[in-house]
């Protein structure tokens, strides 16, 4: 553990390396430290002290790196902060609340990593698996009227 003595020193190590908040004595976890270790590495969030976790803070955290989401307080998983995420690492549907996990987020986060279907909640699958379908299916053919990449057909 690295001896962090001054609230500089502490700003100048969570931008290098978001992971120093741990490192950093809690009396120096300013609301500008914090933010600047999150933004630098998202699951630093865990080292955020419960009374500075902010709405902002948060966001920030998700933004950088969906994984951050297991560490947003319950009280602050906003379908905002959520879809952030899930956007970010579709696997982090995990840790959406269920009842937050409406079609449209389940979607996002299954077309960001195919492997959140298993945390899809039951009464979204088939209309997921529908909307992919038929995004497949669109994608398969070029529209009426467009040009293959290659250019137009002799």
């Amino acid at each position: 553990m690295r001896k962090i003595k001054t609230a500089e020193a502490a700003l100048i190590a969570v931008r290098a390396d978001g992971l120093a908040l741990r490192d950093v004595p809690e009396e120096m976890k300013t609301a500008e430290v914090c933010l600047a270790a999150v933004r630098e590495y998202g699951p630093a969030l865990q080292f955020v002290p419960g009374t500075a976790k902010t709405p902002e803070i948060c966001l920030e955290a998700v933004k950088q790196d969906g994984r951050a989401l297991k560490f947003v307080p319950e009280r602050l998983k906003t379908p905002a902060v959520c879809i952030e995420a899930v956007q970010r690492r579709g696997l982090s549907l995990l840790d959406v609340p269920v009842p937050m996990r409406s079609e449209e987020m389940c979607l996002v986060a299954v077309r960001q990593h195919a492997g959140a279907m298993q945390y899809v909640p039951v009464r979204h699958r088939d209309a997921v698996r529908s909307s992919l379908a038929t995004e497949a299916a669109a994608g398969a053919e070029p529209e009426a009227g467009e040009e293959e990449a290659d250019g137009p057909r002799p």
